[in-house]
């Protein structure tokens, strides 16, 4: 599914938003994944490898969010 719709290669602002929302769409699953494997003790002796990964994704879910609304202003 392509985010450009014009030919010229340009993102417009509501490409942006877009982005932001599905980057952040897909990096809440993630997080969740994260959240499951830890509380349910599948990560095993890899819990700081996962804690790593769920603060990895707080933190793209935050980018996301931030530039989701700074484009929104935008509009």
């Amino acid at each position: 599914m392509p985010f450009i719709k014009k030919t010229d290669g340009k993102f417009t602002t509501e490409d942006k938003v877009k982005m932001f929302q599905q980057m952040g769409s897909v990096g809440a699953v993630i997080a969740l994944v994260f959240v499951v494997l830890i509380e349910s003790g599948v990560a095993g002796e890899h819990v700081d490898l996962a804690e790593f990964g769920l603060t990895a994704m707080i933190v793209v879910l935050a980018v996301s969010l931030t530039g989701s609304l700074y484009f929104k202003r935008k509009l």
